[in-house]
């Protein structure tokens, strides 16, 4: 589980971080991901964060960041000379911060307590998030390793998917030395880039079949405050899809989609109908909300369409991922009328041989 209290020797650091950049100037950085990559500890006061989100900082603060209760003893300067300043609190109860240049370049601060604040990456709202982005079932664990969160996990084979968040290329590396012998199986790494990817790590990683995904490639951070895949999960992370005996997955791909076309046939609906979110959710991988925002419907509908082709299919639709892209074969082959009637007899002959 994830630890209540973040690490503060970040926030500590980040007392005598300098932003090279007007803080607050409204800039529209190129993604707001790289951020978790450079401010220390993923720990600082607002004008910090500013700095570096521009006009994303309301948005990610409300959604990713929570306070902490000590306040910051001490703020960047705002005239980027190089220095910072101490605050003092004084007897009135007011909040200045003094330069401390050794030649006292900067006019003192008048400060907030809101200029104060200390703000910090909350792990479980952004693993929550990631987990509804890219269609992850949600299982956090807390791998006592430096700023590294295993935040779902991917697929029937619960592929375990990590976040790790690191500043320097020999941290990156260490974590990836670390989960690669830990863990000894595939898995899924996230990152906030990939500027610490080097050759090194690729060998580390391709030696157990893992992979990394920069956040900064994959995934949108939204105005409100959404976060959106680029291109669909089953996309995305197909080659971490399980991969059943080829004739086996024939045949049951085979049943299963002309079981469904014949259900769909049979309750048709002018909005998220059963072979609609069957499509979304099964060969594309998304999950009930992005099926629900393609589809223009409430989640509640999407939810009620998996419990009925549950109920028909004998099993979670989630199982049957892993034959997307027979599904996508299939799917073509029909587009063919020539190829329709094949597929439909063979379907039901295979149907009647098991009943049989």
């Amino acid at each position: 589980m994830f630890s209540a209290r973040p690490d503060l020797s970040g926030w500590m650091l980040a007392q005598d971080y300098l932003y090279a950049g007007a803080p607050g100037d409204g800039h529209v950085p190129p993604n707001p991901w790289s951020c978790l990559e450079v401010i220390p500890g993923q720990t600082g006061v607002a004008s910090i964060w500013r700095g570096h989100l521009g006009v994303w900082f309301e948005p990610f603060k409300t959604c990713f960041l929570h306070s902490l209760a000590e306040r910051a003893l001490s703020v960047p300067c705002p005239h980027e000379c190089g220095c910072r300043h101490e605050v003092v609190c004084h007897e009135d109860g007011e909040f200045v911060g003094i330069c401390q240049c050794e030649s006292w370049n900067c006019a003192d601060l008048q400060l907030t307590v809101e200029d104060l604040t200390v703000w910090t990456l909350s792990w479980p709202r952004l693993g929550r998030a990631l987990c509804q982005a890219l269609g992850l079932q949600g299982k956090r664990a807390n791998l006592n390793l430096p700023a590294t969160r295993q935040v779902g996990a991917w697929s029937a084979d619960a592929v375990p998917v990590l976040l790790t968040l690191q500043s320097e290329r020999d941290g990156f590396l260490f974590i990836v030395g670390q989960l690669v012998a830990r863990l000894r199986q595939p898995f899924i790494l996230l990152a906030p880039t990939s500027q610490h990817l080097d050759a090194e790590a690729k060998e580390l990683l391709a030696n157990v079949g893992a992979d990394v995904f920069a956040l900064a490639s994959h995934v949108e951070f939204s105005n409100p405050g959404v976060l959106r895949p680029c291109v669909s999960p089953g996309e995305l992370f197909s080659r971490f899809n399980p991969q059943p005996k080829e004739a086996v997955s024939e045949s049951t791909a085979q049943k299963a989609f002309a079981l469904v076309r014949a259900l769909d046939s049979e309750q048709p609906s002018s909005k998220a109908s059963l072979y609609t979110v069957f499509r979304l959710y099964c060969m594309e991988g998304l999950n009930a909300a992005q099926v629900a925002r393609k589809c223009g419907c409430a989640r509640s509908l999407v939810f009620l369409r998996l419990q009925a082709l549950s109920r028909k299919l004998g099993t979670h639709p989630r199982t049957l991922r892993q034959y997307s892209g027979h599904f996508e074969r299939i799917e073509e082959s029909l587009a063919d009328p020539r190829a329709r009637r094949v597929h439909r007899k063979s379907a039901i002959y295979e149907e009647e041989q098991e009943e049989d």
